[in-house]
């Protein structure tokens, strides 16, 4: 639908009739909408180039909803155990009206894009509140008083077309949210890889006089982890309205011949395991190319929730950028194309939980891209979904953990998603009896800078804050969203890449596996009452003692120790690791 279409059925012509001429003096008094400052957000690119002017850019703009405020209410009541409204999730429809822009802001946006000549075959829209226009990159500029420039990719070579900083209009800051592609730098070490792989060791047999078998502490497989969060025996029943998804990003490829190895290797009863998949924003499905992120993602899926049926979003948005190609270029903002998808996803083919194993350092993410990506994890939460996200493996911070805002100090810097709100982190653990954090790299874990604590961990976060007393002090945001909320298996998993198996570290790791056990309890939810968990965080917060807690284990990086696990909620570690038969219950 044109916007233009949605502005005719919602307005009299009337409204429209001001002279354009009119309106000059309101378009030239600009404010900047986001800048980095004059530098690059982060050391991994460097400027390449500048654009052919003519490029053709497809320029996203995400329009204000008219009731964020009001859905952000009804997440509240949905998640909260005890609210009378706990589980009543909406509909994909009433979510859609809520965030419907408000006909002012569709009428304004209207307007701005008539006075610069942009034609409605040039317009496009995924709802009424995502507009595409595409334009060269010449008319961006000027629509957004800006200068586009080419930046390479330090590590890789890769290339895109961004800009340092860019203004709207000010009477538009309170009718559009976000402009992309603009000032966000995604980087590929840190949106693809929270994983990483070790040597291929043997296999040892498992042992049946040891639940879970002592094996475990060196490799784990499916069922070490079915044995020790208490999965083994669970047998789901709502396979035909419960669904896992798996989100796979640059250009990483889940193989159905190394799921089919792995089946017969490690999960033997899983007969005929598969996936369904979905490619979003050119995503691609390259079988003879697949990638150890998105195997594993699938494989542990499988493992942990089998015959949960289980969905594979392959999001574009990864190829280079070729300046001076008179075609429209790839944004590489895959967040914002799997979300615009996920908007559109009608109710009975809704997952219940989604695992992602993907970051980004969060001082790399411009606030207003930030802010729009976690609301957007609100609306599918509102809706019944469970997403479960990844720490990551830098502990509090990789390198030389200096600021990138000009002050070149030393925080610890988080990472986002993580850093939302709005959607479950899982830290990482090792070995058995006891478990304990990571040993083999730093488990993700720290304090958003960007978005303030919530309230459902607003009582475990100040005892911790509380016990930790002056350590750290300065290197954190006391205040902020604190990160993870829970914790699993992180290290030597074993994985079937291109027929062979490779033993993987990471949170990467724990993310599907904690996703697994949430999948099997969305299952046992809905044959009780017909409900789905939806937003997990304000449950478990609630019931701290149906987790694991793990006091063993730190979280070095930024030249310190990092944080400690402890007795009760802490940074490294959260809440602890999933007890399944605990976890049902509480529901």
């Amino acid at each position: 639908m044109l916007l233009s279409s949605v502005v005719l059925a919602l307005l009299p012509l009337a409204t429209l009739a001001s002279p354009l001429s009119s309106r000059s003096a309101l378009y030239a008094d600009c404010k900047t909408k986001h800048s980095w400052g004059g530098s690059v957000p982060s050391s991994l690119w460097k400027y390449h180039s500048t654009p052919d002017p003519s490029t053709l850019l497809n320029l996203r703009l995400g329009l204000r909803p008219s009731k964020f405020d009001t859905l952000l209410g009804h997440l509240s009541e949905t998640s909260d155990p005890f609210h009378e409204r706990y589980g009543k999730h909406l509909s994909k429809a009433e979510v859609d009206e809520l965030m419907r822009p408000e006909d002012e802001t569709i009428q304004e946006v209207k307007e701005w894009l008539d006075w610069h000549g942009i034609e409605d075959d040039a317009i496009s829209t995924s709802s009424d509140r995502w507009v595409t226009i595409t334009v060269p990159i010449s008319l961006a500029e000027t629509m957004l008083n800006t200068t586009y420039h080419v930046y390479a990719h330090t590590e890789t070579d890769e290339t895109i077309v961004r800009t340092l900083e860019y203004s709207l209009p000010s009477h538009l800051h309170d009718h559009i949210n976000l402009v992309s592609p603009t000032t966000y730098f995604g980087t590929t070490r840190g949106l693809k890889l929270t994983s990483f792989v070790k040597s291929s060791v043997a296999i040892p047999s498992l042992s049946n006089n040891v639940t879970p078998s002592s094996s475990c502490n060196r490799t784990i497989t499916p069922t070490c982890l079915q044995d020790l969060y208490n999965t083994a025996g669970y047998v789901p029943t709502e396979i035909k309205i419960n669904r896992l998804g798996i989100t796979g990003y640059l250009e990483q490829f889940a193989s159905r011949a190394d799921l089919a190895s792995f089946v017969e290797q490690f999960l033997p009863a899983a007969t005929n395991a598969t996936f369904t998949l979905e490619e979003i924003n050119g995503g691609q499905n390259n079988q003879s190319d697949p990638g150890v992120e998105a195997n594993l993602d699938v494989q542990y899926g499988t493992g942990m929730a089998w015959p949960t049926p289980m969905t594979f979003y392959s999001t574009g948005g990864s190829p280079p950028f070729i300046p001076d190609s008179f075609t429209p270029t790839n944004q590489n903002e895959p967040y914002l194309n799997w979300l615009e998808f996920m908007a559109t996803v009608p109710d009975n083919e809704f997952p219940s939980t989604v695992s992602t194993s993907y970051a980004d350092d969060e001082q790399t993410v411009p606030a207003d891209y930030a802010a729009e990506v976690c609301n957007m994890f609100a609306t599918l939460g509102v809706r019944g979904a469970s997403l479960i996200f990844g720490s990551g493996d830098a502990g509090v911070g990789s390198g030389n953990c200096l600021t990138n805002n000009g002050t070149n100090i030393v925080v610890f810097q988080p990472t986002f998603p993580a850093s939302c709100p709005y959607v479950t982190v899982v830290g990482g653990t090792a070995h058995i009896s006891p478990e304990v954090a990571t040993t083999d790299f730093p488990s993700g874990g720290g304090f958003s800078t960007q978005f303030p604590r919530p309230s459902y961990q607003s009582a475990v976060v100040s005892a911790f804050l509380k016990k930790l007393g002056s350590t750290n002090a300065g290197l954190f945001n006391p205040n902020g969203r604190a990160y993870p909320d829970v914790a699993a298996q992180a290290q030597d998993f074993q994985v079937v890449v291109g027929g062979e198996v490779v033993s993987v570290d990471g949170t990467s790791c724990a993310t599907p596996t904690f996703a697994g056990v949430i999948a099997l309890l969305n299952d046992f939810k809905l044959a009780k009452d017909g409900k789905t968990l939806g937003f997990l965080n304000p449950l478990l917060y609630a019931h701290p003692s149906a987790l694991n807690d793990i006091t063993i284990g730190t979280n070095e990086g930024c030249g310190t120790n990092g944080f400690s696990a402890g007795v009760g909620w802490d940074p490294v570690t959260g809440l602890g690791t999933p007890d399944f038969v605990k976890l049902q219950a509480i529901v």
